[in-house]
């Protein structure tokens, strides 16, 4: 591992033991996204987030007491307007829209990658903006003045009303889905990490690209040290590589957390795991 790997993990693992708050959710998505890509330097990136940062709040700063769906719209005019940023329909699993420094040079991503840009700017800019628990396509909310209104980073930010929520929710989960409140609670920038890191878990599970899929649970875990269904996930992984002294390890984590925190199931699925690998050594 190199120097600049391990800089990477260091602030991770102290993203990991920070409290959610305290979380910078683009400073973090790009060390992520370094993970991968550990030979290029972050500077320009940065300065990039900044140039927006400094045109949304140029935008907003000229209509000070807006209404809440015409700051949404004029901060959109930013982002998907004067600097580009599209949700990529066209090549949508393309693993590059999962990292945040190529969503910057490629100017198109997941939606949680351009979730992340909004949530960055609008944060800067003191805007009361996040994202939300909306499954399978990740929207934000903006409130202010007693109002809100939910965006759509993935299509230029665009406004989104309750019904075009309930079918954006049936194109993921079928005809018979319903609106529930759980799907509009506003997620911690933690989540939203996590969220877009799971994005390239699944997608390597699915190619069979297992070592990778350990990588990124690895630092998953890192940024989530006490979410006990990680360790779970790291523990089948390394039950597929063949590492069964690192999947009992990664069990008996995840047991001992998921009894800490009081998640009953996980400690069962964790306990279970471990009887049936120590049946498979003796």
């Amino acid at each position: 591992m190199s120097e600049r790997e391990r800089q990477l993990e260091r602030e991770l693992r102290a993203a990991g033991k920070a409290p959610d708050a305290e979380l910078d959710i683009a400073s973090l998505a790009l060390a992520l996204a370094a993970c991968d890509r550990p030979e290029i330097s972050l500077d320009g990136y940065r300065t990039h987030l900044d140039e927006i940062v400094a045109a949304a709040r140029s935008a907003l700063d000229e209509n000070a007491s807006m209404p809440c769906g015409v700051a949404a719209g004029a901060l959109a005019g930013v982002i998907s307007g004067r600097f580009h940023y599209l949700g990529d329909a066209e090549t949508y699993d393309d693993p590059r829209n999962a990292n945040l420094a190529h969503v910057i040079d490629r100017r198109k991503g997941l939606p949680v990658t351009l979730g992340i840009l909004y949530l960055h700017v609008g944060t800067k800019i003191g805007l009361d903006l996040s994202g939300l628990n909306f499954p399978g396509h990740f929207v934000l909310r903006l409130q202010g003045a007693g109002e809100a209104v939910v965006l759509d980073p993935f299509n230029g930010g665009q406004t989104l009303s309750p019904a075009d929520l309930l079918s954006v929710l049936r194109g993921v989960e079928g005809p018979q889905a319903r609106l529930t409140p759980e799907a509009c609670e506003a997620v911690s920038p933690r989540d939203i990490l996590l969220r877009l890191e799971n994005n390239i878990l699944t997608r390597a599970i699915r190619a069979g690209e297992f070592a990778r899929a350990r990588e990124v649970v690895t630092r998953m875990i890192w940024l989530a040290p006490q979410r006990a269904g990680l360790r779970f996930e790291l523990g089948r992984l390394e039950v597929h590589a063949g590492h069964m002294g690192a999947a009992a390890d990664a069990f008996e984590t995840c047991k001992d957390i998921a009894v800490d925190i009081g998640e009953t199931r996980i400690a069962g699925m964790a306990e279970e795991a471990l009887r049936r690998l120590k049946t498979k050594l003796n």
